[in-house]
């Protein structure tokens, strides 16, 4: 026994040793005797406040180094202590007590520091790391963004909450999904850049339709030494969502009510009929000046003398009686002495379109509880959410359950369902023919019949949306399920743990559409097409996953955390679309009363990836921090490399956890200070079908009654996984006893491999052929700030901030014939032309090896020619090739392209007052696309926000904030009214601020009839069609912006009053959400329009973001 003990103590001694403790050895008590007292055992049990153990803690006697660590029960034992002397007890992340030692055993129960330390992130697949210990980039959304606001879809309360993201809310149609990207993407092309999903463990397509009541946390993982547990899908970064599960003790209920208006945010002010006459007919006059084959000015829509269907006549004998029906009075600009009479209609356009005010309702109600045996958690849910557009909206019933029950001591089995439907009332036609043509109906024209009933005007795109939304109908409606079960098989208590779990997901989306007879004012019989059309998606997933966890701690100094684990994933996906024509009535919208069927089309798919995955944690004594995960995945949609290896590997030191640091003046100062370092390699192929590497083949024809195919790609079996390579440097340092605290990391990421289509010859067969070929980096830095400013009883006042900064460069193309294996893009030039008349070139726009994503080319305004004085001294023998152009002293001198005089050849026209001057880089005299510049870029390259929340007593004031920086946007809305493409629609009142007679300093060109026929001072190289590059510079707007997401105001009613109801907890509040934005964009909306494919970088008719005012109640019992 004798033995024992001593070995006991020698180990302990060991142990102590190692962290600096002077240990008192059996038998030599008599040293630890003082003259007055004798010493005594301290013994004790340390708990945080669920009553959980806390494993490692430091006990110490105040002033000495005699000191232990709890053991795996959170038990210590320290001896040679003496009554009445000071324990301290602390443990990273929590608040440090001191107890004096009465000579009995102590139980302390530790409270979490409310700071940056004690706060607990989920690293995936069961793990928890408190942030002191954590050495990779994990951010951890702020709770306080869902628990008043009423949001449609969840991923638009990431938008400046969460650092390295960049979150854009491209439509404010409810329900809508934001695009999000991590720090800066990993696709040349700025696809397949979405983060991967994972809700309770299920893997996600989108953050639609979970309710945000029932989320307890989301942690968004960042670097590849985080997302390397995620493997192949999680070059994007990984969303982790947690939702709430129930708690032993008192079962509780929580109603949630709110009750929303939302205002519309409609953009640009039209003009009134009067001003819509007046510039188009001017604007048509300074057209024709130039042009000997224009039209009458009186055969033109809205603002022409003629048309029966416009309220427009010339005012005579005839026509003075309808100034008695209201019908106004205004001179003619076009025919001088001639005036005008007309009706104005103006605005009711608006009316047609926009609620005054919608409603927006969200009921939600849960009950939890449990005991030491068994939890549960049910929530129902109910949001209803009207557009600002009429017929627009979304409504979506969410149901929610979740248990678990500890069959045996050892043994807890766990399982839970999710459902949720929803409904998505859109637009009935797209975004820019509602958006643009239906807003910019000719106000001349009654969109309304002498009846009442709405006018049809000239196309489904031309008229009062009344009239089309009851006539082209849709209906839509999306179902999800989930499924899962598992349980924790506690093999050796506390230390090994079996973790098994499986899950079904369900998704089924259902879309009809009918298009109703209808008939157009402008022509004399109905269209009689009545369109059926049917759309069917769905896709089921399974997830069968195990993990064995092992966690312990040897020589009371050195834990470690081990796991590892397997997975399967399988996905099967379903797509059916029919649509027929000509059904012979408006009562019935199904396919088969079509009598032609117009098209028809299914399609299966499906992949699997079977996974092995670890991780190890491990520090020594919570100050010299290791991380290890890995992942090995399998992927059906590969077949020479099918396997791929996706490690990382991270490092952290706890700096303030040194004992020259404790010891040191600056420690009062610097609270926490962790230099943390990570490395690590992340998979992607979501850029290659299911099926690709097997050869696509097409349908081609019949042959004697047989389908034909034929090969319609060419296969390569060689192709691998994209990877990202990332290291990190960051640094966790909080001041003032961590009252303000910084995370701060720089990112470099490389990704290799990336999947590009090589232009193959044509005698191949092929026109391309995909391969892995390129190379991209992005880099940035990030940085969260949090800060508690004032912490009194009464007031509190908190602050949190965070930046994003990125930039990309293309390290690597496949080879081309062109400078820098330059793919699509713009030769313009280098540099001034020479005494030979050649030009230096370069290349702009598209990709290129060492250049950035997202440019925009266009060319450049120097300002409006203000007068002739000013054309003769900057343009006088200027040449447009563009716009076919020249200067006034070319006007007799031979045009080389007609071999006539300029003023004489035809579809020639001279540079005039109001026009634009062009920039002319190559200073050869002539505008040409070799002057073509950057203009901006789509990208923002700063993004962030902040929070402040102000509390006295009861009371709080809660305001989020969010901020983009750096991304220019092109205003197409702006530049086709202002350059009436049209010829004849309504025009922005942005119109009265272009260069006139009497406006001589506008940064505006003229305004004149159909831009792309006369001087493209807008248009340039597009005719008139929406395209992002090749325009005037002046449309290219910066769209930096601040925006006040949301401002609450909340009050807890007190306890004293509820409890007498029952009540554990009740609050009132009133939320204001998108109140506004401080920008210099002067459209709709300057959110970036930084989405992949058509559109990106350009705002042709956004559906605006409504303000909304809310009012709540939460009450729990």
């Amino acid at each position: 026994m004798n033995m024992n003990s001593d070995l006991k103590q020698l180990v302990m001694a060991v142990s102590l040793g190692c962290m600096g403790a002077s240990p008192a050895f059996a038998g030599t008590n008599s040293l630890a005797v003082s003259a007055t007292q004798q010493t005594s055992t301290c013994t004790g049990v340390v708990v945080d406040d669920l009553g959980e153990t806390v494993i490692g803690a430091s006990v110490l006697v105040k002033g000495t180094s005699n000191g232990t660590v709890t053991d795996l029960d959170g038990k210590f034992s320290l001896s040679n202590v003496k009554k009445g002397d000071i324990i301290v007890i602390s443990y990273i992340g929590y608040d440090s007590q001191e107890i004096k030692f009465e000579g009995q055993p102590i139980s302390v129960t530790m409270s979490e520091n409310k700071q940056v330390l004690a706060e607990v992130v989920v690293t995936g697949y069961g793990g928890q790391q408190k942030r002191a210990t954590l050495t990779t980039a994990i951010s951890k959304m702020d709770n306080k963004v869902l628990e008043k606001a009423a949001v449609s879809n969840v991923g638009n309360a990431l938008q400046g909450t969460v650092t390295g993201l960049r979150v854009i809310s491209e439509s404010g149609q409810p329900g809508a999904s934001p695009n999000i990207t991590l720090r800066g993407g990993a696709s040349i092309t700025g696809g397949h850049n979405g983060a991967l999903i994972v809700v309770d463990g299920i893997i996600r397509e989108s953050l639609s339709d979970i309710n945000p009541s029932d989320i307890e946390s989301i942690q968004v993982l960042k670097d590849a030494a985080s997302t390397a547990i995620y493997g192949a899908r999680a070059n994007g970064g990984v969303i982790l969502v947690q939702t709430k599960n129930g708690q032993a003790g008192k079962t509780t209920v929580n109603y949630k009510a709110k009750l929303g208006m939302n205002f519309s945010r409609q953009g640009y002010d039209f003009l009134n009929a009067h001003d819509y006459i007046y510039y188009n007919r001017l604007g048509y006059k300074r057209y024709a000046n130039n042009a000997p084959s224009a039209g009458a000015v009186d055969s033109q829509m809205g603002y022409g003398i003629g048309n029966k269907l416009f309220d427009i006549r010339y005012l005579n004998d005839d026509t003075k009686h309808l100034q008695s029906e209201g019908w106004q009075v205004m001179d003619d600009p076009y025919y001088e002495g001639k005036q005008i009479l007309y009706k104005d209609y103006s605005g009711q356009m608006e009316d047609a379109t926009f609620h005054d005010v919608a409603i927006t309702q969200d009921h939600y109600l849960s009950l939890s509880g449990g005991n030491d045996k068994g939890t549960f958690s049910a929530s129902l849910g109910y949001y209803n959410e009207d557009g600002a557009v009429k017929g627009t909206g979304y409504k979506r019933f969410n149901g929610a359950f979740n248990g678990s029950y500890r069959v045996l001591p050892f043994l807890n089995v766990k399982a839970g369902t999710t459902y949720s439907w929803a409904k998505q009332p859109s637009l009935w036609i797209g975004t820019y023919e509602f958006f643009y043509r239906s807003r910019s109906q000719r106000p001349t024209w009654n969109p309304y019949l002498e009846d009442g009933t709405p006018a049809s005007g000239w196309g489904t795109g031309d008229g009062n949306p009344e009239y089309y939304r009851s006539r082209l109908t849709s209906t839509d409606g999306t179902r999800k399920q989930t499924y899962n079960l598992g349980f924790d098989l506690n093999i050796i208590p506390k230390k090994l743990v079996f973790t098994a779990n499986s899950s079904l997901y369900h998704y089924d989306y259902q879309y009809e559409s009918f298009n109703k007879s209808y008939q157009q004012q402008n022509l004399g019989s109905p269209n009689t097409t009545r369109e059926a059309y049917a759309n069917i998606t769905r896709f089921t997933q399974i997830q069968l996953s195990g993990t064995l966890n092992y966690h312990d701690t040897f020589f009371e100094n050195h834990n470690v955390d081990v796991m590892v684990g397997g997975e399967y994933f399988d996905y099967q996906y379903f797509n059916f679309n029919a649509k027929t024509r000509n059904s012979p009535f408006d009562s019935i919208h199904t396919l088969n009363v079509g009598a032609d069927r117009t098209a028809t089309s299914s399609s299966k798919t499906g992949y699997r990836i079977e996974s092995l995955f670890g991780r190890v944690n491990y520090d020594f004594k919570q100050k010299y921090l290791f991380s290890f995960t890995y992942r090995y995945d399998g992927i059906s949609k590969l077949k020479d490399n099918r396997w791929g290896f996706f490690p990382g590997v991270s490092a952290g030191w706890n700096i303030m956890e040194e004992d020259f640091w404790k010891n040191s003046k600056i420690s009062s100062v610097i609270s926490n200070l962790k230099p943390r370092v990570s490395y690590g390699i992340n998979g992607n192929v979501n850029g290659i079908g299911n099926f690709d590497i097997y050869g696509l083949y097409k349908k081609y024809g019949n042959y004697g009654g047989q389908t034909g195919y034929y090969n319609s790609t060419l296969t390569n079996t060689a192709l691998k996984w994209e990877q990202s390579k990332s290291f990190e440097a960051g640094l966790d340092i909080g001041f003032f006893n961590n009252r303000l605290g910084f995370i701060l990391d720089y990112y470099n990421r490389t990704t290799n491999n990336l999947l590009t289509d090589i232009s193959l010859p044509g005698y191949t067969g092929f026109s391309s052929m995909k391969t892995n070929l390129g190379k991209l980096r992005n880099s940035g830095f990030e940085m969260e700030v949090r800060a508690n400013i004032i912490n009194s009883k009464d007031f509190k006042w908190d602050v949190t901030a965070n930046l994003t900064s990125v930039a990309n460069k293309v390290l690597q193309l496949p080879s081309s014939d062109k400078p820098n294996n330059q793919i699509g893009g713009y030769e313009v030039a280098a540099g001034k032309v020479d005494a030979n008349g050649k030009t230096p070139t370069k290349w702009i726009g598209g990709y290129r090896e060492g250049g950035k994503l997202g440019d925009l080319v266009g060319y450049q305004q120097q300002h409006i020619f203000r007068d002739w004085e000013d054309v003769k001294a900057n343009a006088n023998e200027r040449v447009d090739d563009i716009a076919h152009l020249y200067g006034p002293g070319l006007a007799d001198q031979i045009n080389p392209a007609t071999g006539k005089k300029y003023k004489e050849s035809n579809g020639w026209k001279p540079i005039e007052p109001g026009d634009v001057c062009w920039e002319d880089v190559n200073g050869d005299g002539h505008i040409s696309q070799l002057d073509r510049v950057v203009v901006g870029n789509i990208f923002p390259n700063v993004t962030g926000g902040f929070t402040t929340t102000f509390g006295y007593k009861n009371v709080s004031l809660y305001a989020r904030f969010d901020y983009s920086l750096g991304h220019t946007i092109y205003n197409d809305l702006k530049a086709r009214s202002l350059g009436q493409y049209q010829g004849s629609f309504n025009l922005i009142d942005k119109v009265k601020d272009t260069w006139s007679e009497t406006n001589l300093d506008a940064d505006l060109p003229v305004f004149t009839y159909a831009d792309q026929l006369n001087k493209m001072n807008i248009t340039r190289e597009n005719n008139g069609n929406t395209a992002a590059n090749g325009n005037s510079s002046r449309f290219y707007e910066k769209g930096d912006y601040l925006a006040l997401r949301e401002i609450t105001l909340n009050w807890n009613l007190p306890k004293t009053w509820i409890s007498r109801v029952g009540m554990q907890n009740a609050s009132l509040y009133v939320t204001g959400q998108n109140l506004f934005y401080i920008t210099g964009y002067d459209g709709a909306s300057p959110e970036p329009a930084a989405y992949s494919g058509y559109g990106a970088g350009i705002d042709n008719g956004r559906y605006p973001t409504p303000r909304t005012l809310l009012f709540g109640l939460s009450v729990t019992f």
